[in-house]
């Protein structure tokens, strides 16, 4: 990631905060209502009222948001309350045939099968003798960039993804320059580099990204645009946020750079963000109980849902007695 020096940075935020001193229009969708609010100021100053959001699962708040400015925008933004003892996570753990050449670039080696985020939650809640994680997964996101990644884009496994740990074993080492969320077996969480060589036994979890873009408030960035895929966590660590900005889609939703997406960070409540696989891989999914079936939240470019290295999922220890329905579904990728 091409990161900015102080004066640079400053420029930039000048540049950027002059760009918004039209009034913008944002709107939340709740449920099945949308709520209009009138923004004078540049549309990620101040801080989002997080109890305007839906519920949809105890201790998960969604909230899908429209920017006008600086160029049309669709946010879907999670909150989640690390404070609830039943949050679990889980990442895509070793592909059976893991660390043999894949068959289709042999010089990779196998750590995952890609898949798309809806078919990671289908696998994850099935029974282990369906062929399944037996894991009641409610929502879950793409996470780390991988290898290869060349023409014809299709192929089957995925390497090279910084940091990989599934329920406490080791998917893909660090490479020592891609950054990692991190879920302790203590159910602390951090986001930080981690080295080679680092003692990996009190991780339970961990998925790597591009590059940290906020840093105890602190904003860092470069000037490219795309759709985006960001974590980010509270100062006191018990409020994670996820968060994917949908872009390339000229007159609905046209991206960020991943200044814009720290700012956003910190309007949603976050002081660190790392910046996830973002693209076409962008995806925010929620599985709703009533139709047994997982939903897209956000709408990639082309409404084409890719198969990613690897997703994130929450689950609960103890499955709720009653679930809230995902009706703030913003649409659906077909």
């Amino acid at each position: 990631m091409k990161t900015m020096g102080s004066r640079q940075k400053m420029k930039w935020l000048k540049a950027w905060l002059g760009s918004l001193r039209l009034p913008v229009a944002v709107w939340l969708a709740v449920g099945c209502m949308a709520l209009t609010a009138a923004v004078s100021a540049a549309p990620f100053e101040g801080s989002f009222d997080w109890s305007t959001a839906e519920e949809i699962y105890p201790g998960i708040r969604h909230a899908a948001l429209t920017f006008t400015g600086p160029r049309p925008l669709k946010v879907n933004a999670v909150e989640i309350d690390l404070t609830n003892p039943d949050f679990r996570f889980h990442t895509t753990p070793r592909d059976e045939d893991w660390g043999k050449p894949m068959p289709d670039f042999p010089s990779k080696t196998i750590r995952t099968r890609r898949q798309t985020t809806r078919k990671y939650i289908a696998q994850a809640r099935q029974a282990p003798e369906q062929g399944g994680y037996g894991i009641p997964v409610v929502l879950a996101i793409n996470a780390a960039p991988w290898t290869p990644w060349e023409s014809p884009f299709n192929h089957r496994y995925a390497d090279t993804m910084g940091l990989a740990v599934s329920d406490g074993v080791v998917v893909c080492e660090t490479n020592g320059s891609f950054p990692s969320f991190i879920v302790n077996k203590d159910r602390s969480v951090d986001i930080r580099l981690v080295a080679p060589g680092d003692d990996l036994s009190d991780i339970q979890m961990a998925v790597s990204g591009f590059g940290i873009i906020l840093k105890d408030g602190e904003v860092y960035g470069d000037d490219s645009y795309h759709p985006r895929t960001i974590f980010g966590l509270s100062g006191d660590k018990s409020k994670l946020y996820l968060m994917t900005v949908d872009g390339r889609q000229k007159g609905y939703s046209e991206g960020i750079n991943t200044g814009e997406g720290a700012l956003l960070m910190k309007f949603f409540g976050a002081e660190d963000a790392i910046n996830m696989d973002g693209g076409g891989s962008t995806t925010l999914a929620v599985y709703d109980a009533e139709t047994d079936s997982s939903k897209v939240l956000n709408h990639q470019e082309g409404g084409w849902e890719r198969p990613v290295g690897n997703n994130v999922g929450i689950y609960y220890a103890e499955e709720p007695a009653m679930t809230v329905e995902a009706t703030v579904v913003a649409e659906e990728t077909k």
